[in-house]
């Protein structure tokens, strides 16, 4: 057996890591993007042998071509794994940097906070507010989206922290997590609807009417189909499938259809007389509202955060 299949894997590892440098990560990036030599050249404004010097270092460091030669460069199976993660290193790289700077100009950290609609409604305004007067000098930055695209941003490495359904996914993820409150969802109508008003409501009287229905294949749809499939009722004719906040209202208003909103954020819309929550939630659970990330030591800034907005829960929610 040679000496190199007697080298133990870490050592291997140890090994890739001291010959692979950041600007490595940088250029084969630079590569990717043009999938010419020439052009990541005059990008990176070095001379294309160097590029190619670059490139070769990497390869050899991995042990497997990642891009074929030709008219042009060509991807191979290896290469999609190798940029995403190089990606995400030079990310953590600028985030350190950012982070580093922050502290020597005084402030204390930032961080990136990933919440669904319905957690914006109320809480993530409170926790900001609690936060600013506990530890004025951490900046957050908000992304707001679906339980689906947060996850493809945390993942990614482009938010921290998420502030969304305990489903599945988040349980199952091995991840740390910390559930907030409960916070089903309710169907709404908007002011004028046949419905408005009314004491109490089953799955038959709502399926006379279209709906604005969330995605096919998303948690909140397939819960949605078993609460009318429970009753032994068929789903309802759609107007739409949507999601945006701005968008339902208006159609909500506009017309006779129904759709889904978090109890919390449908409370809030009635009492701006935006629209009216109807008596009717669903039967099937779409997990607590709660908090997710990725250390399992969180450190003084992350740790700050994820206080205030238990604080903020308890304080909104008992």
């Amino acid at each position: 057996m040679s000496r190199a299949q007697d080298e133990p894997a870490d050592a291997g590892l140890a090994k890739w890591i001291r010959r692979i440098r950041i600007r490595h990560l940088e250029v084969l990036l630079v590569i990717a993007r043009h999938r010419s030599l020439t052009a990541a050249a005059a990008e990176l404004d070095i001379t294309q042998p160097a590029v190619s010097q670059w490139l070769a270092d990497i390869e050899a460091a991995a042990g497997v071509r990642l891009f074929e030669r030709g008219q042009g460069l060509r991807p191979t199976p290896y290469a999609a794994t190798m940029l995403s993660h190089a990606e995400r290193v030079l990310k953590d790289a600028e985030r350190a940097i950012a982070e580093v700077a922050s502290i020597r100009s005084g402030n204390s950290g930032r961080l990136r906070v990933g919440a669904t609609q319905g957690a914006t409604a109320s809480l993530v305004p409170a926790a900001v507010l609690r936060l600013r007067e506990q530890a004025p000098g951490i900046e957050l930055s908000l992304v707001e989206d679906t339980v689906a695209r947060l996850w493809v941003a945390f993942e990614r490495n482009e938010v921290d922290v998420l502030v969304t359904r305990l489903d599945v996914r988040a349980l199952g993820s091995g991840l740390p997590h910390r559930r907030l409150f409960v916070d089903p969802y309710r169907v709404v109508c908007g002011l004028h609807h046949p419905l408005a008003g009314s004491a109490r409501l089953g799955w038959r009287d709502v399926a006379r009417f279209q709906w604005l229905m969330p995605p096919p294949g998303t948690p909140l749809h397939e819960a949605l189909s078993a609460s009318f499939a429970a009753a032994g009722v068929a789903l309802p004719p759609v107007l739409l499938t949507s999601v945006s906040p701005a968008v339902n209202v208006a159609l909500l208003r506009e017309t006779d259809t129904l759709a889904l909103q978090p109890t919390a954020m449908a409370r809030r819309l009635q009492t701006k007389g935006e629209l009216v929550a109807l008596p009717l939630t669903l039967t099937h659970h779409t997990g607590d509202v709660g908090l997710v990330w990725r250390d399992p030591e969180p450190g003084p800034v992350l740790a700050a955060v994820l206080d205030a907005f238990v604080q903020t829960s308890v304080a909104q929610h008992g």
